[in-house]
């Protein structure tokens, strides 16, 4: 399989290169003696008066036929059009020579035009910022495109005259009329709309694939989150994509962990892009470009993750002028600056945000403390018109402390990353992108256990500290090609070496917060090389399909491992409303992420495949459907069947955090399988924007240890749920907005055992003595209860209005969780030594109702 698919990619490479071969002789210049005359003239004066020559015989050409030459062609092609036309004749090039043929039926339409490129970057006029996915359509011939991350785009187009339309979701769509000679570089810079009615991502209608799950800058405001708006909350409205909030980077998708998503900002991943544990995103909406969310459709150049691939770009900075936005809300203050440091030729963007929400949380008594921020940086250099240099940086701090009845947490955690990006424009057809990156993240987590007896004798107090940290280095390169406009290559690799310091622990009386405290453990490192290639290729006008594979060699220590993943994605037109698509992806992780059960929350650890510990698998088929209508409504429907390879769990009744060898002792591998049905409604009209979405999954784990064997669902088995949101916009100043989800509840499992707990690495120094041991909880099955289900209503109001000339400002109200729904999906054991007692409770939730306003001001 593997050498057929080498063979059938040669093969497409040496056709298209006969096929340039065969055009640049047309393109040759040549202009005739006389406009009017016989075929035979015609061909006979090509030969005198050219540098190539055409043979052909009298019996199969009508050469008395006389021929009037239609405007002024300049090249043999545009020659030969004209005066082959109608004629049933094949074509043969050899030596500088064209050979015609017989034939039964004519040659193509367009088979002598010369075709050349129109390329160059879509930009804004305002800022000089490059726009992402911007249409060009050529209407004339249905041909299409879109600009990558960068701006960057190319069509191919005849020779003569052409128009084409740019477009993009908010901004005058720019007509541009050009007489094609030759491959021509078009710079294109699109002008905002005076005032943004509606927000529509609409993709052109011979470019049949469909961008997913995008978020937009002009998001609606129901990603609001008491006052900060935050894009990747958007991402929760689509179905198949849940949130736990208050646990470590709670996105599930598909079934998945939340460890199986990728996140990468400006190319860095990022090893849990959240503040407050998972409430809210490290992605600063002010300084965002594009975003994107793959669930179901991953193109080869994506790896790493079993579930999903988050992109994510920030701006360049505006090349034009100094610009700002500056936000006040409950949790946070924040604000961005960009500006030029030579016009058109340099910028800078520097976003920062803090939270401040302490005072607030001691006031209402909650027993919790946060605090965090965010620092973005982007530095942008042209050098010359072809090569363009970014500098990235971004830095992010959690810190947060729990006190609640009998149990006191604390943990810190960060990201830091840096990027060094480079993109050069290698020609007419060619973009390269090249990139270093190093992403870092730490993570102490503290957990003090104080038990106490039924008369409220303190029986036992310890701090169990943890820390672990991933370090990642990243030289990455990936070149688009376009052979015309129904072949495009993508090929690119990826090296990689990555440092974890996965589970160093200390026991103490107090908290410890410094990584030099804790024991040194032999760090795990590993390397990884990656390749890939794809095609994107459209036959016709109604079929598109992405073949693509991705190749990758793993080694840790002696452990080699390589996985070869197959990915591809088809799309057929029924009709201009109405498309299916269908995608089979197969995903390799190497990466596992394992919790410690008695640390409380937020206590994960990464840590590599080795022989032991295998690495991670899927595969993934999905059937979806989509249509679209005139008046803006859109439905998509999904269906899907996902298999999971090697999903870790935890060996029950095991410690990992001990600073042992044998760690990999303690994790388990099993298997799982998830499957469900998706689908939304989008409307938009001049007030309106409406959305419905409606997942139906089931999620399976099995694991041999667990449940004497048998499957069990996954602790994220949620049956059913639903999002709902509504837009008005009143008038130019003042919209208003609610949303409101619904989700069936969770599996959890109680413990069937429960005992002291005599460890000596818990510094237990007699085992008689019951002060001085707490309790182990144990499960050797997987009784499985659901949890109640969760509903939540959000409203919020914003009113638009200007303060002066070049600066605006919103004002936004509104009030999270407006009936005080309580968090059903956070569970914690309390027991108790005289009662032998256990109660299940859901003490960790940040805001039941909580009413908030902000101010945003845009200079």
């Amino acid at each position: 399989m593997k050498r057929l698919y080498c063979i059938l990619v040669v093969l497409l490479i040496s056709v298209q290169l006969t096929q340039a071969q065969r055009l640049s002789l047309f393109a040759r210049p040549y202009t005739p003696t006389f406009d009017h005359g016989s075929i035979r003239d015609f061909l006979n004066d090509i030969n005198l008066n050219s540098h190539i020559f055409i043979e052909y015989a009298d019996n199969f050409i009508d050469t008395g036929k006389i021929i009037t030459l239609r405007g002024s062609p300049e090249t043999i092609g545009a020659v030969l059009q004209q005066v082959l036309a109608d004629q049933k004749v094949n074509l043969l090039e050899k030596n500088n020579k064209l050979i015609l043929t017989p034939s039964p039926i004519p040659l193509p339409e367009d088979f002598f035009i010369s075709w050349y490129s129109v390329y160059g970057y879509i930009k804004e006029t305002v800022s000089g910022e490059p726009l992402a996915d911007a249409t060009v359509w050529q209407p004339d011939r249905q041909r299409g495109t879109y600009s990558n991350n960068h701006g960057y785009y190319t069509i191919l187009l005849p020779e003569g005259r052409n128009v084409i339309y740019l477009s993009y979701a908010g901004y005058e769509t720019h007509r541009m009329e050009i007489d094609l000679k030759a491959s021509t570089r078009m710079d294109v810079h699109l002008t905002p709309k005076s005032e943004i009615e509606e927000v529509t991502v609409t993709p052109a209608p011979a470019a049949t694939e469909i961008e997913e799950n995008k978020a937009s800058k002009e998001a609606n405001s129901y990603d609001i989150i008491l006052g900060e708006s935050d894009a990747l909350r958007s991402f929760y409205m689509d179905p198949g994509v849940k949130n736990i909030a208050e646990i470590t980077y709670g996105m599930l998708v598909r079934g998945g962990s939340p460890d199986e998503n990728v996140f990468l900002l400006d190319g860095n991943p990022i090893f849990n892009p959240t503040h407050l544990l998972g409430t809210l995103s490290i992605a600063n909406k002010t300084s965002l470009k594009s975003m994107y969310l793959y669930k179901k459709n991953f193109p080869a150049r994506y790896g790493g993750g079993l579930s999903s691939v988050i992109d994510v770009m920030t701006k360049d900075g505006n090349m034009q002028k100094w610009q700002g936005e500056a936000n006040a809300g409950l949790l946070a203050g924040s604000f961005t600056l960009e500006g030029p440091i030579k016009k058109d030729r340099s910028s800078i963007m520097v976003s920062f945000r803090q939270s401040w929400i302490n005072p607030i949380l001691r006031m209402l008594k909650s027993g919790i403390g946060v605090n965090f921020y965010d620092l973005h940086f982007k530095y942008t250099q042209w050098l010359g018109k072809k090569d363009k240099i970014m500098i990235n940086g971004y830095a992010g701090h959690d810190e947060m402390q729990l006190h609640q009845n009998y149990s006191n947490n604390q943990q810190r955690w960060g990201n830091k990353a840096a990027s060094l990006n480079w993109n050069r424009l290698l020609s007419s057809r060619a973009f390269i992108n090249s990139s270093f990156n190093v992403s870092n993240y730490d993570n102490i987590a503290g957990f003090r256990y104080t038990l106490y007896d039924s008369t409220g004798r303190l029986m036992q107090n310890r701090v169990y500290n943890t820390y672990s940290s991933i370090r990642q280095y990243n030289l990455r390169t990936a070149l688009e090609f376009s052979a015309n406009n129904n072949v495009k290559f993508n090929i690119g690799g990826k090296a990689s070496y990555t440092r974890i310091r996965p589970f160093e622990s200390n026991v103490s009386a107090e908290f410890i917060d410094q990584p030099g405290d804790f024991e040194a453990f032999p760090p795990l490192s590993f390397r990884e090389m990656v390749l890939f290639y794809e095609n994107e290729i459209r036959p016709d006008k109604q079929f598109f399909f992405r073949p693509g594979v991705r190749v990758s060699f793993y080694q840790y220590n002696d452990f080699k491992y390589t996985s070869w993943q197959p990915r591809l994605y088809a799309v057929y037109k029924l009709d201009k409303h109405n498309q299916l698509d269908f995608s089979y992806n197969h995903m390799t992780q190497y990466l596992h992420m394992v919790t410690n059960p008695y640390m409380g929350i937020n206590s994960d650890a990464w840590v590599p495949s080795t022989a032991e510990l295998n690495p991670e698998e899927s595969d993934m088929v999905n059937l979806g459907y989509s249509y679209r209508d005139n008046k803006k409504l859109n439905i998509y429907a999904d269906v899907y069947y996902k298999q999971l390879k090697r999903v870790t769990n935890y060996a029950e009744g095991k410690n990992l955090f001990l600073n042992t060898a044998n760690w990999g002792d303690n994790v388990q591998l099993g298997n799982g399988w998830c499957y469900g049905f998706e689908t939304k409604a989008e409307r938009n009209t001049e007030n309106w924007y409406l959305h419905l979405s409606y997942t139906l999954s089931w999620n399976w784990r099995k694991f041999a240890d667990l449940n004497n064997g048998a499957k069990f669902p996954f602790k994220y088995d949620r049956r059913h749920e639903i999002n709902a949101a509504a837009t008005y916009k009143y008038n130019k100043n003042w919209t208003f907005s609610a949303f409101w989800m619904f989700a069936t509840g969770d599996v959890y499992s109680l413990p069937n055992q429960v005992y002291p707990d005599f460890d000596d690495a818990q510094q237990i120094s007699d085992p008689l003595a019951p002060r001085e041991y707490r309790l182990i909880y144990h499960s050797s099955n997987a009784k499985m209860y659901r949890t109640l289900p969760y509903h939540r209503l959000d409203v919020s109001a914003s009113n638009y209005h200007t303060l002066g000339n070049h600066v605006t400002s919103r004002l936004t109200a509104g009030v999270y969780n407006i009936y005080g729904s309580p968090s059903q999906y956070v569970y914690d054991l309390e027991g108790t030594l005289g009662k032998r007692s256990l109660i299940v409770t859901t003490k960790y939730q940040f805001f039941k109702i909580t009413p908030y306003v902000s101010y945003t001001v845009t200079f």
